[in-house]
C-alpha cells in the first residue's frame, strides 16, 4: 500500500512516500517502510516547496499520484499558518485522487517510532511550548497536547525522556530532570504512517473513509470584540423593520423541497405499459396527433428500440408510471446512428429534473456505440430545448408545420458522436479564490473562438463568523478556508460533472488557477496550497493570478446568449470597490499588466460603509443594510462632504475617513440639539456622497484616457445606487458600462478562472509549483511567471 505522508507543523517541510504492508498492525513485525522523502528546513517556505517536494518524492519512489492509496498528514499542534499549508495540500491531493486523507497528531508521529514513553516539546512561539506526553509503543497520548510557558511544562512533567524540536532543545537540555534523546525531533514520513496505523488499529484502516481533518490549534484567534456603540437617540428607526422585508420572503424552495416525493425509479418498459404511455401522450400533445396505444406497443417491441419507463412508488400499491422515453438504433452496426422517438413526463411531475433520469441511460447507450443522436422538438418548447442542449444537442434545422393538426414548427437537433464531441470540447479552467473571507471555486469553459462561459460558481463565506468582531479577522478567515475548501470543491466538481454529460462526465479540469495576491497572507496560502495540490495530483498546469485582475476579467464572461461583445477591454477603465480595495485602473487588455490611476488614501469604500453602519448601530457588514435603508431615504437630506473633490486634489484618488467623521459629528450634533433624524436619510445621504465621488472620478478617468468601456467590480459594485449612477454617468459620457452579474461582484472562483482562461488563450506560460503568494501583489503583475532555472 502506497501512502503519501505530509507534515508542516514545525520548521521542517516533510513529504514522503511510504510502503505500508496491508497486514501492518500495532506491535507486528510488518512495519511501514520509507520509499522516498524530502525533508527541508524552511520555516517560511512551506507553501513554496511542499508540492514540488511531494512530486519529487513520488518520482524517486517510482510511482505516480494515481498509484497512491491514502494520504496521512500531521494536524499539529504547530504554528497555525504553516500547519494549514500541509493540511490544505494533503486534503486536496486526497480529494483530487479520490483516496482517504487521515490526520494524526504531530507529537504522536514524532514519538511513535521510538517505542517508549516520551515527552514531546516543540516551539509554539510567543515564548511558549507545545507539549504532549506520548506512549510511542501503543500510539497513545497520555497527556496533552497543550500549550504553556516552559516553566509550566517543566512543573507539570519534572522528569522525562524528551524529544525536543530544534528551537527548544537547548532550553530543554538544561532542565535538571530531563534527558533529551533527540534535539531535532519532528514528524517523519514513517512516523506519520505508523501513528495512523496505530490510531486506526491496522493498515487496512488507511483504505477506509477518514474522519474530517481537524487542526490542533490550541489557541483561539487573536480577535477582540469591539465595545458596543451606544446608538444615538437622535436616530429614528421606526421604519427599519419594514425594510427588512424588501428583498422578499426568503430562499426559493428547491424542486425536491416542493414535491416532498420519493425519487422515481427507471427500468425497461413492457408492452403492457402502452396504454398508460398513450394516456400521458394525449395529455402532453393536446391539439396535435399523440401516439395511440397501438403505436406505443409496436415501438416498445421493435427489435431496434430501447424504451424506458419511470415509475413512482415502485413495489407499493401506489406504483404509477409517470414518464417514458424511447431510443431507436439505425444504420449499420459499425456506423450506427440513433434517434430519440419520444420522451414525456406527465405534467404533475415536470420541473423536478426527472427528465435527466430518463435521458442519461439513453445517452449512455448511444455513446457506447459512438453514434450521433437525432430528435425533433417543438420550437416553442424552451424547457426541452434547454435540456437537450445540456446534453450536447445543437439545432440543425427547422421543419415547418411538423406537428399536426396544430401546424407547430419543430427544430431538428443533433448530438454528435462521443468521439467528435470530445475532440471539439472546450477547455475547462478551474479557479480558486481565498484572498479574504470567501472560499470560492469556479469553473469556466474556454472555447476555441475565445468565448469564456461559466460552468460552476460555488462560494462559502465566513462572514457570519466575523460579524461579532465588526470586521474580517484574518486568522478566522484562514481557518474557515481550510474547513470550506473540500465541500466547496466537491460542489463545483459535481457541477462540472453534470455540465460535461455530453463529453464523458468529467471531474478534472484542464488547468487550475488560484489567487496568489493581493489579500490576507494566511488566507491566500490555503487557497494557493490547495490549488497547487489539485493541479499536481491531476497533472494539469497551475496559474497563480492576480485577484484584482480577476475582478476585471470576469466582465468579459459570456452572459446567456450574448457572445460578450465587450471584447478584450483593451481601452477600458476599471473601478474596483470593496472592503479592501477602492481603485481606478487603466486596463490595456485582459491579462495584460494594468496601471493604477488612483486609489483610496485611507479607508476603502466598503470599509467606510462598515464603520458608518457600526456608528449607526446597523451591524456588520454595513454595505447591504445601508443600501437597503438608503432606498427608503432622502439622499439630499444631509449635505455630507465629497472627499478629494476640491480643485487641486488628485484627480483619481479617494478619501473616505473625513466622510465617516462627518456622519459621526452630524449625529452627535443632532443628539445634542434633541432632533430626530430618520436613519434612512442618514444612510441615503452618506451613500450618495460615496457613489457620487466614485462614479465622477471613474468616468473622468474614462474621458481623460479615451477609454470606451468602464468596468465596475468588487463587492460594493452590488450596490444598487452605485450601479444606477454609474450607468447614468457612463451614458452621458458615451462610455459603455460593464457590470458583472450580482453573484460575480463579490470574491469568487469564476473570476479567477476567467482571468486564467484569458491568459491561457493569450499563450501565457503556467506558473511554477514553487510560486509564492504575495499579499501586496501589484496590479501590474497579472500572473506569476514560471521560475527560471539557471544553467
Amino acid at each position: 500500500m502506497h501512502v503519501l505522508s505530509v507534515d508542516t507543523s514545525t520548521s521542517y517541510v516533510v513529504a514522503g512516500v511510504v510502503d505500508c504492508p496491508v497486514d501492518s498492525t500495532v506491535g507486528s513485525e510488518s512495519r511501514p517502510r520509507l520509499l522516498a522523502e524530502r525533508v527541508e528546513l524552511n520555516p517560511r517556505g512551506h507553501m513554496e516547496v511542499l508540492t514540488p517536494n511531494i512530486l519529487a518524492s513520488l518520482e524517486e519512489a517510482g510511482i505516480t499520484p494515481e498509484d497512491l492509496d491514502a494520504v496521512v498528514v500531521g494536524v499539529g499542534p504547530g504554528p497555525f499558518t504553516g500547519l494549514r499549508v500541509g493540511m490544505a495540500t494533503a486534503a486536496a491531493f486526497g480529494d483530487a485522487l479520490g483516496i482517504p486523507v487521515h490526520g494524526v497528531p504531530g507529537h504522536l508521529a514524532t514519538a511513535t517510532t521510538v517505542g517508549s514513553r516520551r515527552l514531546v516539546v516543540s516551539d509554539a512561539r510567543r515564548r511558549e511550548w507545545y507539549w504532549s506526553l506520548v506512549d510511542g509503543a501503543t500510539g497513545s497520548v497520555l497527556d496533552g497536547p497543550s500549550v504553556a510557558a516552559p516553566d509550566d511544562v517543566i512543573a507539570a512533567v519534572p522528569e522525562a525522556e524528551v524529544l525536543a524540536s530544534r528551537e527548544v532543545a537547548e532550553r530543554a537540555d538544561a532542565v535538571a530532570g530531563w534527558t533529551v534523546t533527540d534535539a531535532d525531533a519532528r514528524p517523519t514520513p514513517v512516523g506519520l504512517v505508523t501513528a495512523a496505523v496505530q490510531i486506526l488499529g491496522g493498515a487496512e484502516g488507511l483504505r477506509h473513509p477518514a474522519a474530517p481533518l481537524r487542526a490542533l490549534y490550541l489557541r483561539r484567534p487573536d480577535a477582540v470584540e469591539p465595545k458596543a456603540v451606544q446608538v444615538s437617540a437622535a436616530l429614528d428607526f421606526s421604519s427599519v423593520e419594514e425594510v427588512d422585508d424588501v428583498d422578499g420572503a426568503g430562499k426559493a424552495a428547491s424542486p425536491d423541497d416542493v414535491t416532498g416525493a420519493e425519487r422515481p425509479s427507471v427500468g425497461p418498459l413492457s408492452p403492457q405499459a402502452a396504454a398508460r404511455c398513450a394516456e400521458i401522450e394525449a395529455e402532453l400533445f393536446r391539439g396535435d396527433s399523440p401516439w395511440p396505444e397501438a403505436g406505443f406497443a409496436s415501438e416498445i417491441t421493435a427489435p431496434n428500440t430501447v424504451y424506458l419507463g419511470m415509475v413512482t412508488g415502485q413495489g407499493t400499491s401506489q406504483e404509477r408510471l409517470v414518464g417514458y422515453a424511447g431510443l431507436a438504433k439505425n444504420g449499420p452496426a459499425d456506423d450506427p446512428e440513433f434517434e430519440i422517438h419520444t420522451i414525456g413526463l406527465e405534467p404533475a411531475v415536470q420541473g423536478r429534473g426527472w427528465s435527466r433520469t430518463l435521458m442519461d441511460p439513453l445517452m449512455d447507450l448511444a455513446d457506447r456505440d459512438d453514434g450521433p443522436v437525432y430528435l425533433e422538438v417543438r420550437t416553442d418548447n424552451d424547457p426541452a430545448i434547454r435540456l437537450y442542449r445540456s446534453y450536447g444537442f445543437d439545432i440543425t434545422g427547422t421543419r415547418r408545420n411538423y406537428y399536426r393538426p396544430s401546424g407547430a414548427d419543430a427544430y431538428t437537433m443533433c448530438r454528435p458522436a462521443r468521439s467528435q464531441r470530445i475532440s471539439e470540447a472546450p477547455r475547462l479552467i478551474m479557479g480558486i479564490e481565498s484572498s479574504c473571507d470567501e472560499t470560492g471555486v469556479g469553473v469556466v469553459e474556454l472555447h476555441s473562438d475565445g468565448r469564456v462561459r461559466q460552468v460552476s460558481n460555488r462560494v462559502a463565506s465566513s462572514m457570519e463568523q466575523h460579524a461579532r468582531f465588526g470586521g474580517v479577522v484574518p486568522e478566522i478567515a484562514s481557518r474557515a478556508h481550510l474547513e470550506s475548501m473540500g465541500p466547496t470543491m466537491t460542489a463545483a466538481l459535481d457541477d462540472l460533472e453534470r455540465a460535461t454529460a455530453a463529453t464523458g462526465r468529467r471531474r478534472r479540469p484542464d488547468a487550475v488557477a488560484a489567487t496568489v495576491g493581493p489579500g490576507l497572507a494566511g488566507a491566500l496560502l490555503v487557497g494557493a496550497a490547495a490549488a497547487k495540490a489539485y493541479a499536481a495530483a491531476w497533472g494539469v498546469p497551475f496559474y497563480g493570478v492576480n485577484h484584482l485582475g480577476g475582478h476585471v476579467a470576469v466582465g468579459t464572461l459570456e452572459a446567456g446568449g450574448d457572445s460578450g461583445a465587450v471584447g478584450d477591454l483593451d481601452r477600458a477603465v476599471a473601478l474596483l470597490v470593496s472592503g479592501g480595495h477602492t481603485q481606478i485602473l487603466r486596463v490595456n487588455g485582459v491579462g495584460s499588466p494594468m496601471a493604477e490611476l488612483g486609489s483610496t488614501l485611507d479607508d476603502a469604500a466598503g470599509e467606510a460603509y462598515d464603520k458608518v453602519a457600526r456608528l449607526l448601530g446597523l451591524g456588520y457588514p454595513g454595505g447591504p443594510v445601508i443600501d437597503r435603508l438608503a432606498a427608503r431615504g432622502d439622499s439630499a437630506a444631509i449635505a455630507f462632504p465629497r472627499g478629494m473633490s476640491r480643485p487641486g486634489d488628485a484627480a483619481y484618488d479617494f478619501s473616505f475617513s473625513g466622510l465617516k467623521t462627518a456622519v459621526a459629528r452630524f449625529v452627535e450634533k443632532a443628539t445634542t440639539e434633541g432632533r430626530s433624524i430618520p436613519v434612512e436619510d442618514v444612510c441615503a445621504s452618506f451613500q450618495e456622497a460615496v457613489v457620487d465621488v466614485l462614479t465622477a472620478k471613474a468616468v473622468r478617468a474614462c474621458v481623460d484616457t479615451g477609454a470606451t468601456v468602464m468596468l465596475l467590480g468588487g463587492g460594493v459594485s452590488a450596490n444598487r445606487r452605485l450601479r444606477a449612477l454609474a450607468a447614468e454617468r457612463c451614458a452621458e459620457a458615451g462610455v459603455r458600462l460593464v457590470v458583472p452579474a450580482l453573484p460575480l461582484c463579490t470574491d469568487n472562483g469564476v473570476m479567477i478562472a476567467t482571468l486564467a482562461a484569458r491568459l491561457i488563450e493569450a499563450g501565457a506560460p503556467a506558473s511554477s509549483l514553487d510560486a509564492a503568494t504575495d499579499p501586496s501583489m501589484d496590479v501590474e503583475v497579472p500572473v506569476l511567471a514560471p521560475t527560471l532555472v539557471e544553467g
